[in-house]
């Protein structure tokens, strides 16, 4: 391996999102898993994490055993982000959180610990996604308050917050561009195995414009964090965005 490869935590690591990160990772010489962790009462505790020699232990473990790595990636839960949060400024390592549906203290613990560590919160790490939330505020901006504008995500039946992270990023972009969305006219519909499709869509005199991003697989989502943990790595401390790291920003 690499000494200039990127060594990465991944928290929530027998999730969908956790497995898919490490089993990527194995394939990306840049970048190596230093340590697995998972929630305190997984059963998966102590047991293999699919990098080989690296076993899965909770955050706090992970924290106290002087681990050694640059970036923490976490795809978990609220109370895990924060947990994560911790772990990242515990050992010095950068911050990517891919959870959704994060409470408004979680936020703010991201915040503080911007302070100490670089960090990105980031509903979707989805090159695709990124340029949508471009193309939507670029058309908010263009075609002003005559047309009106609505957004309509979809997700499997297990997706527990509604609307999705990305959902409400997207808002963000709209409202951003001046647009008076309202939050009726955003709608989220559960079922089947949906991995995850938005639309945003703008209505106006005679004419409408949609604009859709649709997931065919997860690793998309993997492959946008490992990149943008690669990015985030020997980053200054504060709060980037995930159009930092894929390089959108501009």
């Amino acid at each position: 391996m690499s000494d200039s490869s990127t060594p990465v935590i991944v928290h929530g690591a027998t999730g969908r999102m956790g497995a898919r990160i490490i089993a990527l990772s194995l394939l990306d010489p840049s970048v190596r898993i230093a340590g697995a962790a998972d929630a305190p009462d997984s059963p998966r505790i102590g047991g293999e994490s699919g990098a080989p020699g690296v076993m899965i232990k909770t955050a706090k473990n992970l924290g106290e055993t002087g681990v050694s790595a640059r970036v923490v990636v976490d795809f978990s839960s609220d109370d895990g982000a924060r947990a994560a949060a911790d772990l990242a400024v515990r050992i010095g390592a950068a911050l990517l959180v891919g959870t959704t549906g994060l409470s408004e203290s979680t936020r703010e613990r991201l915040r503080v610990a911007a302070r100490e560590v670089a960090v990105v919160v980031a509903p979707n790490t989805s090159l695709g996604v990124a340029v949508v939330s471009k193309l939507a505020r670029d058309a908010a901006r263009a075609l002003g308050p005559a047309f009106e504008c609505s957004i309509v995500e979809a997700h499997h039946s297990r997706k527990k917050d509604a609307p999705s992270g990305t959902a409400l990023r997207l808002a963000a972009a709209v409202r951003s561009a001046g647009h008076a969305l309202r939050d009726d006219q955003v709608v989220a519909i559960r079922g089947g195995d949906v991995i995850g499709e938005h639309t945003v869509r703008f209505a106006g005199p005679g004419e409408y414009i949609e604009i859709t991003h649709r997931a065919t697989t997860r690793d998309l989502f993997a492959i946008g964090a490992i990149h943008a943990a690669k990015w985030l790595d020997g980053k200054p401390a504060g709060m980037y965005s995930i159009e930092d790291a894929l390089g959108m920003s501009a």
